[in-house]
């Protein structure tokens, strides 16, 4: 059988405190790093050379020799 364990408080109710900016700049630091990384690499997985490159067409038809280049 499990116990449980005893609430740690006497109320029902736990209020949370109202944190200080000061508090905050860990983890708004935090994010901003994980969101300039998520971009960096974005930003590489959108730069890279693809593995099978494809054709490019031209905007002008292919021009062929009809006739040899000593005419």
């Amino acid at each position: 059988m499990l116990k449980r364990e005893a609430p740690r408080t006497k109320t029902e109710y736990v209020y949370r405190r109202r944190l200080e900016p000061r508090e905050l700049l860990p983890a708004i630091g935090v994010g901003v790093g994980v969101g300039a990384v998520a971009f960096y690499i974005a930003y590489l997985f959108a730069q890279r050379t693809p593995l099978e490159p494809r054709r490019i067409e031209s905007a002008s038809p292919s021009k062929r020799l009809r006739r040899g280049a000593a005419d």
